[in-house]
């Protein structure tokens, strides 16, 4: 096998790859992989630790965010114990943006941590209801609490619609939801890189 194949082969395998973890990645490579795949050259593979500045982190968290939501998405309508109808349109998460992190007084009967830092953000999702598509803004209230071991997601309430028209999750729901599991895997892989 010639050096281009070997190559093919190899961006071939990482797209596969990183499609699961990271897809700006292979964007990256793919647009640089003309010049070499040497990672300490182009910086692909090594980036910066988890911040520990809380906007900093949320911004960083905001830009993978649809990515990590939409992973979520698929891979909780395609496990065993879900039966999607043939021809279903999942959801997909677009957009995230619109940090706030101005705190809010708390009236839970829950408690949180002490620590817990309050940040606000919305997200626009796709759906489609009778062969017709539509947009749904989200508004989330995240709760970050940082740890020895970096920031994790202590609570999040959702609410969606318009806010004229804002219908409340329950809370059970909102602490499964792919925007909350898509937080926790985001905040994880931060972690370990």
């Amino acid at each position: 096998m010639n050096a281009d194949g070997i190559l093919s082969t190899f961006i071939c395998v990482y797209l596969l790859i990183s499609a699961v973890a990271t897809p700006t990645l292979a964007v990256n490579l793919v647009t640089n992989h003309a010049n070499s795949i040497n990672a300490s050259r182009y910086d692909l593979l090594v980036r910066s630790p988890c911040p520990a500045d809380l906007e900093t982190l949320v911004d960083r968290l905001l830009q993978d965010l649809p990515s990590y939501a939409n992973r979520v998405i698929v891979r909780s309508h395609f496990s065993p114990n879900t039966n999607t109808r043939p021809g279903y349109a999942l959801p997909q998460i677009i957009l995230a943006g619109r940090p706030e992190f101005e705190p809010l007084p708390l009236n839970f009967e829950d408690a949180l941590p002490d620590n817990a830092s309050q940040v606000f953000i919305t997200t626009l999702e796709r759906q489609y209801r009778g062969g017709k598509r539509v947009e749904i803004q989200q508004y989330h209230w995240l709760f970050l609490t940082k740890t020895e071991n970096g920031w994790e997601l202590a609570k999040i309430v959702s609410r969606f619609g318009a806010v004229a028209d804002v219908r409340p999750l329950l809370p059970p729901e909102d602490e499964r939801s792919a925007i909350a599991e898509a937080i926790r895997l985001w905040l994880r892989d931060c972690r370990a890189k």
